[in-house]
């Protein structure tokens, strides 16, 4: 069995999707990591006292992009990753981390009017983030041997929260991209899931 600490409205939808598209069987473990009490009581689990976590037996996967390879790997009969070896494998786990650890960072940093050194940071400039991703969707319908994988997941859940948002432009190819990957049953579900836990807390 898979735990699923929880809290809807959070980047916890992006390991639900992912869950519902390998077809696991998990249980939700609602934690609000929004109340101070709970938040706290949390860092036993997580001491980071984030979401999601995944408890699999006596080990945690934390944050989202790991989650995602994990259950990837986890599950291939649900076809979301390349094998190690495979054709793919490598600009799948470039991509599998892209949103994480280079769009993300560098969206944030040009909310806030920040242009630190683009040599001295991770992430770049969100110029050359733009450009990458275009680079990489021109041209097919998604980014690994033009076949939905868990990098799309990954990625993906990232483009939508920072278009919505409106952190990120809304180019025609971002744009329908992500309607794509959102008009999946999985995604879907996952959604409705998080919408009834939303109600309830």
């Amino acid at each position: 069995m898979i735990n699923l600490y929880f809290c809807p409205q959070t980047r916890c939808r992006t390991a639900l999707w992912m869950l519902e598209e390998v077809g696991a069987d998990y249980k939700i473990v609602p934690i609000n990591v929004r109340n101070e009490i709970e938040n706290e009581a949390f860092a036993s689990v997580n001491p980071m006292r984030k979401v999601p976590a995944l408890q699999i037996g006596d080990e945690l996967v934390t944050e989202t992009a790991a989650i995602c390879l994990y259950l990837a790997d986890a599950f291939p009969a649900a076809g979301l990753a390349p094998g190690i070896g495979d054709a793919g494998r490598a600009s799948f786990l470039r991509w599998m981390f892209f949103g994480s650890a280079v769009m993300e960072p560098a969206a944030f940093d040009k909310a806030q009017g920040r242009e630190a050194p683009a040599g001295a940071i991770g992430w770049g400039n969100w110029e050359r983030v733009l450009t990458t991703l275009k680079t990489g969707l021109e041209g097919q319908d998604y980014l690994v041997n033009n076949r939905f994988s868990a990098a799309d997941i990954a990625l993906g859940a990232t483009m939508g929260f920072l278009m919505n948002f409106n952190m990120m432009e809304k180019d025609p190819l971002f744009v329908s991209y992500v309607e794509r990957l959102t008009a999946r049953p999985a995604y879907i579900k996952a959604n409705e899931i998080d919408a009834a836990h939303a109600q309830a807390q």
